[in-house]
């Protein structure tokens, strides 16, 4: 899933005023490490701090540089998102609230290893049906991870190659797990500003059930009904293209600014909610790795993105 953090400006005066150079550096190579090792938990704030010169004075400037620098490359722009409150403030006031996590200078230097692990276990990359939770828990519990995808985007591509055959075959309680999943995904994307739909079919498949392409695209645009005021594409693309491999996984690709912010794939379909709607089903949702996110990025742009479309319409049309 998605986190973020910010650093306050005392963290940088402490930095500035308080630390000698081994204890400064120690804090620089802190941060390098984080995002290297935690890809999913993301530096939102403003220009401000990164931007100031007077934070970079005294003994530890040019390391104070460096980390503005790091910052500086890594920085999400939190004013194209509203109502975001980070997860996790480095920071050396005492604050109540309950909701944030805050850390210290005095924490990373003295109880490094303990930091490191909770921020790891405040992060988590994937989400399973936790066992220890009740059945009629689960969609509580998915719907809360999956926020923190949704709620840092302000473009997603919900990419399920199969779900057209699902339609085609007719398999009731199958198609009606996918309903009420893109429902649930309807609801929790509403402050996204723009959600693109990607789709494959099989065409021998076609032949077989002897449905034309006509009427699998009157049935596509009655599936995705609820997504008529997103006013989103949607592009089906046949097995007898490129396309068609490159989106085999079934997966949210997630941006911000149209920066790829990261790939989350999903076990055997997004029909995540069972088709009584009480519960999940057994997927597991992954954030996938920067190298393979570029990888399958660039997979998209030469194959999918510069491929002829099967069928494709616009949810807006919709009626």
């Amino acid at each position: 899933m998605i986190y973020s953090f910010k650093i306050s400006k005392d963290f940088f005066l402490d930095l500035q005023k308080k630390l000698d150079y081994k204890e400064s550096l120690s804090i620089l190579n802190f941060f390098g490490e984080l995002f290297l090792n935690r890809e999913n938990l993301l530096y939102f704030d403003n220009r401000k701090i990164i931007s100031d010169p007077n934070l970079a004075i005294g003994s530890n400037s040019l390391i104070i540089k460096e980390l503005q620098q790091l910052l500086s490359k890594n920085i999400k722009p939190v004013e194209k998102l509203s109502n975001v409150e980070v997860d996790i403030l480095f920071t050396n006031e005492i604050s109540k609230n309950q909701k944030k996590t805050n850390i210290s200078i005095d924490e990373i230097l003295n109880k490094r290893t303990l930091i490191t692990k909770k921020i790891k276990d405040l992060t988590p990359n994937k989400w399973f049906p936790n066992r220890n939770i009740p059945q009629n828990q689960l969609k509580k519990d998915v719907t809360a991870k999956l926020k923190r995808i949704f709620k840092y985007s302000d473009k997603i591509y919900f990419v399920d190659a199969y779900l057209p055959d699902h339609c085609v075959n007719q398999n009731v309680a199958i198609v009606k797990s996918y309903k009420n999943s893109f429902k649930f995904f309807a609801d929790l994307a509403s402050n996204v500003k723009n959600v693109e739909f990607y789709n494959g079919v099989k065409i021998n498949q076609l032949l077989k059930k002897k449905v034309d392409k006509n009427k699998l695209e009157n049935t596509l645009k009655n599936f995705y009904l609820n997504f008529k005021s997103f006013k989103s594409p949607v592009f089906v693309k046949s097995d007898e293209t490129k396309a068609f491999k490159t989106m085999y996984e079934r997966m949210f690709v997630t941006f911000l600014d149209d920066i790829n912010i990261g790939i989350f794939t999903v076990e055997r379909g997004l029909n995540i909610i069972t088709n009584d709607n009480q519960t999940t089903e057994g997927r597991k949702i992954t954030k996938q790795d920067a190298d393979w996110a570029q990888m399958k990025l660039e997979e998209w742009s030469k194959y999918v993105d510069k491929s002829d479309n099967f069928i494709f319409f616009n949810t807006s049309e919709l009626i």
